[in-house]
């Protein structure tokens, strides 16, 4: 039987924020981004190769 999907979605922290390395977007070098779903967005789009990934 499938599972229905009650549309609520939790997003963890990946462990790393995004830093820019060239502007893209609203993107400015060297914005920080901390919001796990916008990391999330970022990197599966044509923009990740614009970012690089930062540890805490």
């Amino acid at each position: 039987m499938a599972k229905k999907d009650d549309g609520s979605t939790t997003t963890e922290s990946p462990g790393y924020t995004l830093v820019v390395a060239h502007p893209f977007g609203d993107y400015e070098r060297g914005s920080a981004i901390t919001d796990p779903a916008e990391i999330e967005a970022v990197m599966s789009g044509e923009n990740a190769h614009h970012v690089r990934k930062v540890t805490s």
